[in-house]
């Protein structure tokens, strides 16, 4: 006959099992309950992953890195670029927003993924509006309008009367259709009434190689491909597209300056995270980019990679510089009726 105590201590190791596995279902369920900044107090206590939407050695590439090694030394954890390109920088992006919204994967936003590609019509996996979600901005670039050094203008106002005198007998090269670079000068023949053929190049380096060659009479290159040229003479630079002077190439003149008001452009990168990412962990980061961005070393490293002065921004600040541009980018697409997709 088995007595009440022998049952007792058969039974005991079983009570002690489910009374650990409620304490750890009611300690799990506690954790779940947490509000989402719960989570940052220790942010980051692992490696965090950057998404670069383009192949390594790139400017785009460059700036990630240089505020990624800022980031590592501010936040005293791993920030690892990781390269992952194609489509015009809308996979990098696609694979960043699908991504968990913990912190732990970041991404590269360029211009073109983050606003153009879905306004000239090209398929885009997501929402640029809804899930992208902005928190500073790594680098920004200039166009730069450049010229043959035999076409006999000295001035953007010589190149417009130059070809309303030629209509439809000059080039531009830009590197690639639906790029910056082409909606910007289309747009600016919308401007200027001026007939000029659009011939897209694969890249920066062919472009260059026409214009220096003479087979192309305008090219519309970013700054550091102006700048890479700019010792060799051969070029003449008319004008550039940021809202103040490119501190490379002081003495070329801004869009704005040659008479075209409000019309500026700059060509950036943002630190993008997934949707849904709480608002702690993206106020750190934010206040880590801005305290990178304002480091003399980052500076000087930027500059050397043909970046204009970076601009600490707040994460409201940040969103309105989006926003801005966004609308800007709108009006041009719209005026210029720029469409890439099928």
């Amino acid at each position: 006959m088995t007595s009440v105590t022998q049952t007792t201590k058969a039974l005991a190791p079983v009570d002690r099992n489910r009374r650990r596995l409620l304490q750890y279902t009611c300690g799990a369920a506690a954790v779940l309950a947490l509000p989402s900044g719960a989570y940052a107090d220790d942010y980051p206590s692992r490696p965090v992953r950057l998404v670069v939407p383009f192949p390594a050695g790139g400017s785009s590439d460059t700036a990630a890195r240089i505020v990624a090694k800022g980031l590592t030394q501010t936040l005293k954890q791993s920030f690892v670029v990781e390269n992952r390109s194609g489509a015009a920088g809308t996979i990098g992006v696609a694979s960043v927003i699908r991504a968990s919204h913990d912190g732990y994967t970041l991404g590269e936003g360029p211009v073109g993924a983050t606003i153009i590609a879905k306004l000239i019509g090209l398929p885009v996996p997501y929402n640029p509006v809804k899930d992208i979600v902005p928190i500073a901005n790594m680098g920004s670039l200039p166009l730069v309008f450049a010229v043959k050094g035999s076409l006999p203008v000295k001035t953007l106002a010589d190149l417009v009367a130059l070809a309303k005198s030629k209509p439809g007998k000059l080039s531009y090269g830009t590197s690639g259709a639906g790029t910056p670079g082409h909606l910007v000068f289309e747009y600016f023949k919308k401007l200027t009434g001026i007939d000029v053929t659009h011939v897209p190049y694969k890249g920066d380096a062919p472009l260059t190689t026409d214009l220096l060659g003479g087979q192309l009479e305008i090219g519309i290159l970013t700054g550091p491909a102006a700048v890479a040229q700019a010792k060799g003479g051969k070029l003449k630079y008319l004008a550039v597209t940021s809202q103040a002077r490119y501190p490379q190439l002081p003495d070329i003149p801004t869009l704005i300056e040659s008479g075209y008001h409000d019309f500026s452009i700059e060509i950036w990168n943002l630190l993008i995270a997934p949707p849904g990412t709480p608002e702690k962990i993206l106020e750190i980061l934010n206040s880590a980019a801005n305290k990178v961005l304002e480091q003399e070393d980052t500076k000087a490293a930027l500059r050397a990679q043909g970046y204009l002065p970076p601009t600490p921004m707040s994460p409201a600040q940040v969103k309105q510089f989006v926003a801005r541009d966004r609308a800007l980018w709108e009006t041009i697409v719209k005026t210029t009726g720029v469409h890439i997709g099928s």
